[in-house]
């Protein structure tokens, strides 16, 4: 055999080598860099806060966690209201857990909710008053629409911690969604659904260590024309947020 073609068959064979080795490296080290849990450093720069300081038209939430969290019998356990609210903010993600908790779409198939309704009427519609503005809740979408920029907080209840809570949620019942009942039952039915929307909200605060109250000393007429209610009624308030050491 020509010694030049010999020399040229053992160098392509040891490129071949090399190119084999670094490659192998190579999926190690993306392998370990897969595994490597996230820091706490990276969630808190992960962490936004866009919905304390900015109104915005509209906005998408951020996926909401569905998974994790204290198991079920020591959240009942731990449920309470507390009315000593901080008023340290929540991210968006945060609040984004708390609304599908409320009243998501936790099977996309169908559309149900986490909380159950009369005849799925789905009726209670979720108003969320933070700092920024005033929005209202699509499930169906995991969406925010603006419905008043400015901070309305203190209206949202006559008690004094709803001008500290970084979040309060409004209920008010679409009477619209409920046009198969007469009149006493859709104050019957409308009173029962939001029951269970207002106790989601407080198992997902015992379970993330957060205070929060359900309120029904509020002014239902004066929310009612500051979210724009036609057909429809104000039920309840509930602030939420960090517990105030």
């Amino acid at each position: 055999m020509d010694k030049g073609k010999l020399v040229y068959q053992l160098l392509c064979a040891a490129l071949l080598v090399v190119v084999g080795v670094l490659v192998w490296s190579n999926k190690q080290k993306s392998e370990e860099l897969g595994n490597t849990p996230v820091s706490a450093d990276v969630d808190k720069r992960q962490t936004s806060y866009i919905l304390e300081t900015v109104s915005k038209d509209s906005f998408d939430l951020p996926y909401p966690k569905v998974v994790g969290g204290m198991p079920l019998q020591e959240a009942l356990s731990a449920r309470s209201t507390n009315r000593n609210i901080s008023n340290k903010p929540l991210s968006d993600q945060q609040i984004s857990d708390i609304l599908w908790a409320a009243n998501g779409v936790n099977r996309k198939d169908s559309n149900m909710r986490t909380a159950p309704s009369a005849r799925n009427c789905q009726e209670i519609e979720i108003y969320v008053f933070l700092k920024s503005g005033i929005y209202k809740y699509d499930a169906l979408r995991n969406f925010l629409f603006l419905i008043k920029a400015g901070d309305h907080r203190r209206e949202a209840g006559k008690n004094a911690f709803f001008k500290d809570a970084p979040l309060a949620l409004v209920y008010a019942v679409d009477f619209e969604k409920m046009s198969e009942y007469d009149q006493e039952a859709k104050a019957f039915y409308s009173a029962t659904d939001v029951g269970f929307v207002s106790q989601n909200v407080y198992l997902y605060c015992a379970s993330n260590k957060l205070a929060t109250c359900v309120c029904g000393f509020i002014d239902r007429e004066s929310i009612a024309l500051r979210i724009g209610l036609q057909n429809g009624k104000v039920l309840l308030s509930q602030p939420v947020g960090y517990i105030n050491e």
